[in-house]
């Protein structure tokens, strides 16, 4: 028998077997019909998987892909894309893990962009970037929540608006890219520019567009146009801008306060004074503004007494971007506590039967503990989850610089936030930062400056008189309670000892701060160092900085030895003695 001669190349199909859904059978139009769009969906991202985008892959299963494209209204390259992240729906997917799934080369994903951005004006998908992988999409809540309930997510109109409409679509963009995480700086500016491009029938869009700035100003201008509109706020802070675009924040608020910006030299915005306890300028429309963009809304007639008061920085919730903490177990069951007390409708509730129990309506809080603890963004992130804006205040800068009429100005304050809690919806919180030195034991007059220990003296106969009687919420941040006044201590309802984190949050603290960072290695440092949150941010910052100077993946080694200079600089935070009293 003649033996059969070796083949001289290998076969091919060793190498790239047969894709999956080359081998399934297509699902016929009857089945489809029966289907619901789980099933579906669990379906397309069976076959999809592997499927290198080819056209055959298109061809095979055609009548699955129009269906979801159709219950999705979506095209059917975009119902396609769709699949990675739903099949990983709790994680992030980079482009490696897109081309994987795909089994298809870069450019195939490069070429496939508009998919990921059509997916992303959708809200399909959100955007997330890390500092060495560059941009990542999740599957975001709202789909999560719709395919559930075997339903797509709506397509919004943002053609032919109403002027309400334009601005209530304006705001909702806002929202998402401020602190809702859906969309990122780039996809908020398209979409305004398709806003404004949609909408040329109205009279903020045609006046916008008659100034002939570029893009970015018009996200600013209308940016100031929806505070006074919507928020009723008269006066912000350029501050208050820095998430529009962060690129040219920096650009912006230097051409601004020194009146080089366009907005300044055409009258359109002017500087209306300064925010006192933060020396921040304040910047407002003008007449002329209000004119020109905003003759379709009404404004009301007391519109300029809203921000009147030059005391205080308020911060409207919607403005505070989210932020993981984590705390020890001690400290999470105490914060639990103060969140479900301060939801709307348990307050109330508690207010009214402290009222007909005729007890003080008012609570004051102290949050004590060593620097970077979280004090202040624990206070930012109650406001936030539980819709309250802030009043925030530092009362050791009014003594400093407006020695000799300190008193008038700190009654002005409380008595500004009383004014606040009578007109506002929902009370906000006063939030007292680094409280250390007013909050001490008072002294005795007679002392080497009897005029400063009589003028401290009065702050805090004012604090006092105004804990007592406050009807709404004061939280009072400090780093030392060692020579708390007792006067002080009795009248603080809720006190709060921020302590260092435990190792399981610290470990959950470094991976937040540098998400590639192993479990092991996270846990490893937790170990070494006795670092607060704030440190902990501090590395990862450096650690970030020197990626983007000299690039690689974060070296646990590199990790370790800015660790050590960490610990360094801050030996004598970490060496305080334990705060003498509990709650």
């Amino acid at each position: 028998m003649k033996r059969k001669q070796a083949p001289n190349e290998l076969d091919d199909e060793m190498f790239n077997p047969i894709p999956y859904y080359a081998q399934a059978m297509p699902v016929n139009k009857t089945k489809l019909k029966s289907m619901s769009l789980l099933d579906k969906l669990e379906r397309l991202i069976q076959l999809a998987r592997g499927s290198k985008f080819e056209d055959k892959f298109f061809t095979r299963h055609k009548s699955l892909i129009e269906s979801v494209a159709a219950d999705l209204e979506l095209n059917p390259e975009e119902a396609v894309m769709l699949c990675p992240f739903i099949s990983d729906s709790e994680c992030s997917v980079n482009t490696r893990e897109m081309i994987d799934y795909f089994s298809c080369s870069p450019i195939t994903i490069m070429r496939k962009a508009d998919n990921l951005k059509a997916l992303t004006r959708r809200r399909y998908i959100r955007k997330r970037s890390t500092y060495h992988e560059g941009p990542c999409y999740q599957l975001s809540d709202k789909a999560k929540a719709a395919f559930c309930n075997n339903k797509s997510l709506p397509v919004v109109n943002t053609a032919n608006l109403t002027a309400d409409e334009f601005m209530k679509h304006f705001t909702i963009l806002l929202r998402e890219a401020g602190h809702g995480g859906q969309i990122d700086e780039e996809e908020l500016l398209f979409e305004t520019i398709e806003l404004l491009n949609n909408n040329p029938q109205l009279n903020i869009v045609s006046s916008i567009n008659s100034l002939g700035i570029n893009y970015f100003d018009q996200l600013y201008l209308l940016y100031f146009c929806k505070r006074l509109v919507v928020d009723h706020q008269v006066n912000i802070t350029l501050e208050q801008t820095n998430f529009l675009v962060d690129d040219v924040s920096d650009e912006f608020a230097i051409d601004m306060d020194s009146g080089r910006h366009c907005f300044i030299r055409e009258g359109l915005i002017t500087l209306s004074g300064q925010d006192n306890f933060f020396s921040r300028n304040l910047y407002r429309l003008t007449d002329k503004s209000r004119k020109l963009f905003l003759s379709e809304y009404d404004l009301g007639p007391n519109i300029d007494e809203v921000d009147k008061d030059e005391h205080s920085n308020i911060l409207r919730c919607n403005d505070i971007k989210p932020k993981s903490l984590f705390y020890c177990a001690e400290d999470q069951g105490q914060i639990n506590t103060l969140q479900h007390l301060l939801e709307d409708e348990q307050l109330q509730a508690i207010r009214e039967r402290l009222e007909k129990a005729n007890l003080r309506k008012g609570f004051n809080c102290l949050f004590y503990g060593s620097p970077g603890t979280g004090k202040t963004e624990t206070a930012l992130q109650l406001a936030r989850m539980t819709g309250r804006d802030i009043m925030q205040v530092d009362i050791s800068s009014i003594r400093d610089k407006w020695y000799g009429e300190t008193e008038k100005i700190v009654r002005g304050v409380f008595d500004s936030y009383a004014q606040r809690v009578k007109k506002a919806k929902r009370i906000p919180i006063l939030l007292i930062n680094e409280a250390d030195a007013v909050l001490s034991v008072r002294t005795t007059v007679g002392g080497n400056n009897p005029s400063l220990e009589k003028t401290e003296n009065a702050i805090q106969n004012i604090l006092l008189e105004a804990m007592e009687n406050i009807d709404g919420i004061m939280i009072a941040t400090t780093n030392l309670t060692c020579n708390l006044d007792s006067a002080f201590d009795r009248r603080f309802l809720y006190k709060v000892e921020f302590h260092q984190p435990s190792v399981e949050a610290k470990t959950h603290i470094w991976q937040s701060f540098i998400p590639d960072l192993k479990e092991a290695d996270a846990t490893t440092l937790a170990r070494m160092y006795d670092f607060s949150g704030g440190q902990i941010e501090n590395i990862a910052r450096k650690v970030m900085v020197d990626h983007l100077l000299f690039g690689g993946d974060p070296d646990l080694n590199h990790i370790e030895e800015l660790c050590s200079k960490e610990q360094i600089a801050g030996r004598n935070t970490n060496s305080r003695r334990p705060i003498g009293f509990i709650s």
